[in-house]
């Protein structure tokens, strides 16, 4: 068995329901899955943040955003 058939593979609609779930997310628009869009998002958040809070919330959702890019890389059949 080569290495293809015995990975796990997730979908768009797995990788957006994991976005939907994840706190760091929650301010954001993520469906349908956007990775372009949702980035953009979160970096006009973080640019924009006045607050220590808003800046620590806009890193938060930039980390969850790098897990499910690493997940999509590795885990995601399109």
């Amino acid at each position: 068995m080569n290495d293809r058939e015995t990975r796990r593979v997730l979908t768009l609609e797995d990788l957006t329901y994991l976005a939907e779930r994840a706190r760091a997310l929650e301010t954001y628009a993520v469906r349908p899955w956007g990775r372009d869009r949702i980035w953009a998002s979160v970096l006009a958040a973080q640019m924009e943040a006045k607050t220590r809070a808003e800046r620590e919330a806009a890193a938060e959702a930039r980390g969850a955003l790098q897990i499910l890019d690493a997940i999509e890389r590795h885990f995601v059949v399109k």
